[in-house]
């Protein structure tokens, strides 16, 4: 609850374009806090990555979401429909990032640029549209929690937030 309020705040007093940079600066200082997240959050699924909806603004203002990755999990490559924030909470995921240049519609095959391996207070942001697309995944031998901040209403449609590509 202290998270979202500090996150409305911030979003109420910046501009559209600023607001992913807001809502880092506003997540930082959350990731090192041991009681962040109820043990039920911490929670992960043998099948796939699990997402757990933290808070969905009432305005559809933004969503906070808590992802936990067991390990061999990772996402479809993807790009988003809105501005994010991407913080680890525990773990060490990697983020690869792909190149979408030379394409010139979302297509297969995508080349990877790089592969960065991320740990417990690492933040990031992400754009909306093909021009960041990336996954992220566990391919440690524990288990990962990362929390994700967008930029619209998850509630209704959680799924809405990616944008997938073939691989």
């Amino acid at each position: 609850a202290e998270l979202a309020a500090t996150i409305n705040a911030t979003l109420d007093n910046c501009q559209p374009h600023a607001r992913a940079a807001a809502a880092k600066a506003s997540l930082r200082g959350y990731l090192c806090e041991g009681q962040l997240l109820a043990t039920a959050h911490r929670q992960g699924d043998t099948q796939s990555y699990r997402r757990h909806l933290l808070y969905a603004d009432p305005s559809g203002q933004f969503s906070i979401l808590a992802i936990v990755w067991r390990p061999g999990q990772h996402t479809p490559i993807h790009g988003h429909t809105a501005w994010g924030v991407v913080g680890v909470y525990e773990g060490n995921p990697y983020c690869e990032v792909f190149d979408t240049q030379t394409y010139d519609q979302p297509a297969i095959n995508l080349d990877p640029l790089m592969k960065l391996r991320l740990k417990a207070g690492d933040l990031a942001t992400v754009q909306p549209g093909i021009d960041d697309v990336h996954r992220i995944g566990n391919d440690s031998l524990s288990r990962c929690i990362t929390i994700h901040i967008y930029g619209r209403d998850l509630l209704a449609s959680p799924r809405s937030i990616n944008i997938i590509f073939n691989s």
